[in-house]
């Protein structure tokens, strides 16, 4: 495969898609709405980018050079005249250069992740995946919940962005680790992080069954 360059309608956010993660959307400014109408009529497809600089209502917006590619799954329209859609996202790609010359911005990008090898060690998929299961896990026993199996990608790529996805982290984050060129260096990353959350839930979990057995 080769690496795609394609012209692509731009949704600046406060917030980061990663690959397989699905994002609902509330869509009420015009420009927007015409944006999803060229989308709609093409491939249903535009691009999730992190504001670096400015709003995401009224005014232009700077956005980082890394985004997502999303596809529309579900358009809803509401009494309020807003679009209520859910999109999930595809792959990674990079601007090469924003064109402004319509009322939102549109971009020359390039998504070439597809292309590329990603090859991981079997013990640092085998790694990542008993730390999705075992962060899951706590998660759900602090809610009272319990599960069997927990679902991860098989795929080492689809795999680190899983892991990024969980992580309690903030934007600026969660956009470093989106920008990563090594799938191997995410997941590595991501699994250093979650072990840390996983170990501090664990903790909190104790202290907390400590806590309602010395009041009894």
């Amino acid at each position: 495969m080769t690496s795609e360059t394609r012209r692509l309608p731009l949704f600046p956010l406060h917030t980061v898609l990663f690959p397989g993660a699905t994002i609902p959307l509330q869509v009420f400014e015009e420009r927007y709405k015409e944006m999803m109408k060229v989308c709609l009529e093409s491939d249903g497809r535009f691009g999730v980018v992190l504001i670096k600089d400015g709003k995401e209502v009224g005014g232009s917006a700077i956005p980082h050079d890394i985004g997502t590619i999303a596809r529309v799954l579900t358009v809803n329209e509401s009494s309020m005249d807003r679009l209520h859609i859910t999109a999930i996202g595809e792959e990674r790609f990079q601007i090469l250069e924003i064109i402004e010359d319509k009322p939102f911005i549109t971009a020359l990008v390039v998504a070439d992740e597809k292309s590329q090898k990603h090859e991981v060690p079997i013990h640092e998929l085998k790694l990542a995946r008993e730390t999705v299961s075992k962060h899951v896990s706590y998660l759900l026993s602090m809610r009272g919940g319990w599960i069997n199996n927990t679902y991860a990608p098989s795929d080492p790529l689809r795999l680190s962005y899983f892991l990024a996805q969980i992580l309690q982290v903030d934007m600026n984050e969660r956009q470093r680790l989106l920008a990563m060129d090594s799938c191997e260096s995410r997941l590595t990353t991501c699994r250093a992080q979650i072990d840390k959350e996983s170990s501090k839930l664990a903790l909190s979990a104790k202290i907390e069954m400590t806590l309602k057995f010395s009041r009894q």
